[in-house]
């Protein structure tokens, strides 16, 4: 039950914090979402109440749940319009610099509960279906990864990351870059790294990030060429 809850919680919380859920949105039915997700309906509000407690949303008695107001940190505009707007080349480059550092930084301070989610999320985007669900855990990985580093600034930055990947054009891109070939690849990287998390090692981590980024990079170059 325990990756069942976090499961949906993920799901869910991607909603919210890609801007897909905007603030004050009301969420669907409980019996709706649970139906959606396959799941018992105990269980679904198991996940609402972790969202709860993370204050991404109220539940109001007798008019329903919603994505509660500034639950997301507020972004410069400016900023994140020319991070849209960027080549694959300059954000792949930017991440380089900043995402390697970020995974020594979560082995050192992943807490139990951190390596949990991690670990789930890696475990999805194994069993993912297909290139929609793949990117969906994927980011959820890269995205419990920088929660588990404990500063906020870096959770910014990766919510930005997050919601340029469910730009169209950035859609376009990956579905003619994640291939099963790929797709693998990226699962043993992933793997890697969550090991060295796992383990405290703080290096492996780092290199293991490099290795994964610069294959996404040569991978995104060669499509967008």
């Amino acid at each position: 039950m325990r990756d069942s809850v976090q499961k949906v919680a993920l799901d869910l919380s991607s909603k919210i914090e890609s801007g897909e859920w905007a603030d004050g949105y009301r969420l669907p039915p409980e019996r709706r979402l649970a139906a959606e997700h396959g799941l018992a309906r105990n269980t679904l509000r198991q996940a609402l109440s972790a969202l709860e407690q993370r204050g991404l949303i109220v539940r109001q008695v007798g008019r329903g749940t919603f994505v509660r107001a500034e639950s997301r940190p507020a972004l410069a505009d400016g900023l994140l319009a020319k991070m849209r707007n960027a080549s694959p080349v300059d954000l792949i480059e930017v991440r380089l610099i900043i995402e390697p550092q970020a995974a020594a930084l979560a082995a050192t301070r992943a807490s139990g509960e951190d390596l949990a989610t991690i670990e789930a999320a890696l475990r999805q985007s194994v069993l993912a279906k297909g290139t929609a669900e793949f990117e969906h855990w994927d980011a959820a990985l890269h995205l419990a990864i920088f929660r588990a580093t404990k500063n906020s600034l870096l959770v910014d930055y990766c919510e930005a990351i997050t919601s340029i990947r469910n730009q169209p054009r950035w859609h376009r891109l990956k579905q003619r870059t994640v291939t099963p070939a790929s797709r693998h690849l990226y699962n043993r990287h992933h793997s890697t790294i969550v090991t060295a998390l796992r383990e405290r090692d703080a290096e492996t981590a780092r290199k293991a990030m490099i290795e994964h980024l610069t294959t996404v990079r040569d991978h995104l170059v060669g499509a967008a060429s």
